[in-house]
């Protein structure tokens, strides 16, 4: 993941990035046979982090492209994890959801402390890391964990909708708003206005927000092309 994450970042061509199971489950989570008492079986990589799990998060949230999670099924445990870095999370209505982990024990390793409080706030994300209890559709996009749940027999078609629909957006704009997103979140407002304008000035060179521009002018739709 951590290869392709990488190859994809390069990629000019990609503008949306779409992550899910492969089969009828996004993910069961950790592989709990492969778990010694030294806590992985990895070892640390270059750029000093932990786990290979913890270079992909970082990547999903540095790369200024939006990323997509589809789930289906279960998502528990580093693939709950997962799901939290990417930008939006679509469900189906069959989804059981959460980080278990507690249950046997296995503290949260992959960001899960850091990225669920700011996602549905801190005392929802205490009650779901401490009980280790498990989210289903409903509830889940009540708290605002996921934004958007479909019937398990629509759930490709929508899915794709959905992903077509970010895709034809001025993805560069959204990389930069994304941009800013991730650095308010450690910033004060100041810092955060500054980095804004920054990455504003940025935009207005882009073929899209010309592109933007002309269309408004002219009363069309726009034609983005994510450049």
């Amino acid at each position: 993941m951590i290869e392709l994450l990488e190859a994809k970042r390069r990629d000019k061509a990609i503008r949306v990035i779409v992550i899910e199971g492969s089969g009828e489950n996004f993910s069961s989570g950790d592989d709990l046979k492969s778990m010694g008492p030294e806590g992985s079986r990895f070892s640390p990589l270059e750029d000093g982090s932990r786990l290979p799990h913890h270079k992909v998060i970082r990547l999903i949230r540095e790369i200024q492209k939006p990323f997509i999670a589809t789930i289906q099924g279960y998502c528990l445990g580093a693939g709950f994890e997962l799901t939290l870095a990417c930008d939006f999370r679509l469900a189906s209505e069959n989804i059981r959801m959460g980080d278990h982990r507690a249950t046997r024990a296995i503290c949260v390793m992959s960001g899960a402390s850091w990225l669920l409080p700011r996602i549905i706030g801190f005392s929802r994300a205490t009650d779901i890391i401490l009980t280790g209890r498990i989210i289903e559709a409903k509830e889940a996009l009540e708290i605002g964990l996921v934004n958007e749940v479909y019937k398990v027999s629509e759930f490709i078609d929508k899915t794709i909708e959905y992903i077509r629909k970010i895709a034809e957006m001025p993805t560069k704009c959204l990389g930069y708003n994304k941009n800013m997103l991730n650095y308010s979140q450690y910033n004060e407002l100041f810092p955060s206005l500054q980095n804004e304008f920054r990455l504003y000035l940025k935009n207005i060179r882009t073929h899209d927000f010309g592109e933007g521009m002309k269309s408004f002018l002219k009363k069309r739709e726009p034609r983005f092309i994510g450049r």
